[in-house]
């Protein structure tokens, strides 16, 4: 898992789509931390995993935090055992992770491959992750499930290419911090929590049923003054009007553009728009 901030190729939206619409037997969602022991950096972690009738495991991985690693995963399983690979194109990172469960826990060890396109080094790290839900035949039957796997793909989403005005393509991490902040780089972005306002008689268990949404969100970003920073945003999506409503500054420890409200709110209906696309079209 990489430590540096700077990746400019396009994510591949149909990985991610598959990631989220496979059915099978057993689906799980942990979330927890990771440490890249190598350059002694921390990060958050989204773990989203579909166990095969045969053992195989499927999925996504969000990292979030200052570190970054996104993306599609592959694997087995063999009791306790977890074994799979990520990959984020993004970054050209092939990362091998392992973990074992105990319990609602899973807890184990990733290696990063060294990368000389990128120059990225061999990297290595700890993780550990707490069971969030869990689903039988890919089916989600509760509210609860549903909110907990809509934050992990607006999160997802918030952290995909974003094409600026001006033409260029910059991750949504980037995309925000430039919006935001003068100096500096966006590393990643974290889905703290969501709100769901459904619709009269909904289920409450699909994204047909939302009228409206608010996602709370922590950009992580570094720049040059503060090695390391955050800003916490807050989203307002009508699925009604199929409009952003609002997009709010709540916290900073960094220094804002004058103009940050206008601008903002122009990339925010950007990523609710697709946020909310990327849920209906994973039914």
């Amino acid at each position: 898992m990489k430590s540096k901030t700077c990746r400019s190729a396009l994510l591949l939206v149909s990985l991610l789509t598959l990631a989220f619409t496979v059915r099978a037997d057993d689906s799980t969602l942990f979330a927890g931390t990771c440490r890249n022991v190598t350059h002694g950096v921390d990060g958050l972690l989204k773990l989203f995993v579909v166990q095969k009738p045969d053992g195989a495991l499927e999925g996504y991985m969000s990292i979030s935090g200052w570190l970054v690693g996104s993306g599609p995963l592959k694997g087995s399983r063999a009791g306790n055992t977890y074994k799979f690979t990520t990959s984020d194109p993004l970054w050209g990172l092939s990362i091998t992770w392992e973990g074992v469960r105990r319990g609602d826990k899973l807890i184990g060890e990733y290696v990063s491959a060294a990368n000389p396109k990128t120059g990225t080094d061999r990297q290595v790290g700890e993780w550990e992750a707490e069971l969030e839900t869990a689903e039988t035949d890919g089916a989600i039957t509760s509210e609860e499930s549903f909110r907990k796997l809509f934050k992990l793909r607006l999160e997802a989403d918030l952290n995909s290419p974003i094409k600026l005005q001006d033409g260029t393509t910059v991750t949504g991490a980037q995309g925000l911090f430039q919006a935001i902040h003068p100096v500096g780089s966006g590393v990643s972005v974290c889905v703290t929590d969501v709100s769901i306002d459904w619709k009269e008689g909904a289920t409450k268990t699909s994204a047909e049923g939302i009228q409206r949404y608010v996602v709370d969100y922590t950009l992580f970003w570094q720049g040059v003054v503060r090695p390391t920073g955050h800003t916490k945003l807050r989203l307002k999506f009508n699925a009604a009007l199929n409009a952003v409503t609002a997009h709010e500054l709540v916290e900073t420890t960094g220094t804002t553009n004058q103009e940050v409200g206008e601008i903002a709110f122009g990339i925010g209906v950007i990523l609710g728009k697709a946020a909310m696309d990327s849920l209906l079209e994973s039914k």
